[in-house]
């Protein structure tokens, strides 16, 4: 029985008639794709996906044409797609990698804002008691310099200039510190 004999039978519905040509094409497709494959892994299994998609396909081949070319353009195409999806996949876990490298960077530098409030609490530490209370009054209780100003029974404006100035003040010691350790 002849190639093309074989094929009209397969194509007619005789599933044995597959049988003959996939053992006389099998070593070639392995050999074709042994040559082009990154990885040897993928010898057989592209081999294997060929020849169910031409077992699958049979009714488009057309009779007289080289069934080797045939099979031979569908391992190729297989392999071109299989070699695409792993370069994406590879690309893709190189991202990944990247970014979890440069999160973990990130987590072993202190921030600028983490270090911004540890240097406030040692600026604040070096105020007096009475200037940590009166920017306690401001901040942390809330209270507006009116209120301040009538508790700590001083005037109004001179509350609001010490306020300012004990800012200033913080602001140039924590900007030293962070100068100091490279955070700016």
């Amino acid at each position: 029985m002849t190639e093309n004999e074989m094929i009209a039978r397969l194509q007619a519905g005789e599933d044995a008639a597959f049988e003959p040509l996939l053992d006389a094409h099998l070593s070639h497709v392995r050999a074709f794709v042994a040559l082009r494959a990154p990885v040897p892994h993928l010898i057989d299994e592209i081999a294997h996906e060929t020849f169910v998609f031409a077992y699958r396909h049979i009714a488009q081949f057309t009779i007289g044409g080289s069934f080797r070319a045939w099979v031979r353009a569908i391992a190729w195409n297989l392999l071109r797609a299989e070699v695409q999806r792993y370069a994406r996949t590879a690309a893709g876990l190189s991202r990944y990698a990247e970014m979890r490298g440069q999160e973990f960077d990130r987590a072993a530098q202190p921030s600028a804002e983490w270090c911004e409030e540890e240097y406030l609490e040692l600026c604040m530490s070096r105020l007096s008691a009475e200037n940590r209370q009166l920017l306690a009054d401001k901040y942390r209780e809330g209270l507006d310099t009116a209120e301040i100003a009538s508790r700590w029974r001083r005037s109004l404006e001179s509350v609001r200039v010490l306020l300012f100035r004990l800012r200033q003040q913080l602001r140039k010691c924590i900007e030293a510190k962070m100068r100091e350790t490279g955070h700016v």
